[in-house]
C-alpha cells in the first residue's frame, strides 16, 4: 500500500468511522505505527473514542473513553 499523505489518512478513517459508527465523527489525533497500523482519537455522537486500524485486515476496532454528554435522572 502506498503511503498517504496526512489528510488523506484522516479522511479515509473519517469514512471508516461513520461506516462502523453510523454517525459523523471528527479525528482528533492520528499516529502511524510503521505500516501496519493507525491509531488515534475521535469524537463522535458527544463521546471520546480510542481506534485502530490495522493495514493489513483494514479491521477497525474502536474504545470508548468517555461521553462529553451529561445525562439526567428521570
Amino acid at each position: 500500500m502506498a503511503v498517504r499523505a496526512q489528510p488523506e489518512m484522516r479522511e479515509l478513517l473519517r469514512r471508516e468511522l461513520l461506516r462502523e459508527l453510523g454517525s459523523p465523527s471528527q479525528v482528533i489525533s492520528l499516529e502511524q505505527r510503521g505500516d501496519r497500523h493507525l491509531k488515534g482519537l475521535a469524537v463522535c455522537s458527544g463521546r471520546v473514542l480510542s481506534f485502530v486500524l490495522d493495514a493489513q485486515s483494514q479491521r477497525l476496532r474502536t474504545r470508548p473513553l468517555f461521553d462529553l454528554l451529561l445525562r439526567s435522572r428521570a
